[in-house]
């Protein structure tokens, strides 16, 4: 399936916010020891970001009824500073290539990812894991982009 990427325009067949040659010029700046891939793995590695991605509580409101994705928004305040309601901000593109770079590297965000384990013992079975492991990997650099894009759960607003 080709990337067809949503520019601000309020497009309604957007299934991306990045092309595959910026994904790449941004990785490749960031991560020079990175493994080539193919334009191919690297669509469906974007795509399985974007689906993740599209879940997320934002902040504001979308643009307009039928845009294909959540973004551009209106409404929205990033660093005190309002947006256009035809702009896609930067955190948007550095979490899609955050996203899609954890995939890539085999750390998919809705994938299983098994605790680090300190001990096994198969008879009378016992496990201990690591007391600071996760059970999922945590991609940091995504995580602070998305941190100005997406509401406060626990925010309490009222009427």
């Amino acid at each position: 399936m080709a990337l067809t990427v949503e520019t601000g325009q309020q497009s309604t067949t957007a299934n991306s916010y990045v092309t595959v040659v910026n994904y790449d010029a941004y990785l490749n700046a960031r991560y020079p020891a990175r493994t080539d891939i193919s334009d191919a793995q690297a669509e469906a590695y974007i795509l399985r970001a974007t689906d993740y991605f599209e879940e997320l509580p934002f902040i504001g409101l979308k643009a307009t009824e039928n845009q294909s994705l959540q973004w551009p928004r209106s409404s929205v305040l990033i660093d005190g500073y309002s947006k256009d309601s035809d702009e896609i901000p930067t955190q948007v593109l550095i979490a899609i290539y955050e996203l899609a770079y954890g995939f890539e590297q085999g750390f998919g965000i809705n994938d299983p990812i098994s605790r680090e384990t300190v001990k096994e013992k198969i008879g009378e079975i016992e496990v201990e894991y690591k007391s600071s492991s996760a059970d999922r990997t945590l991609l940091p650099a995504a995580s602070q982009a998305l941190r100005k894009l997406i509401r406060n759960p626990m925010r309490v607003v009222r009427a």
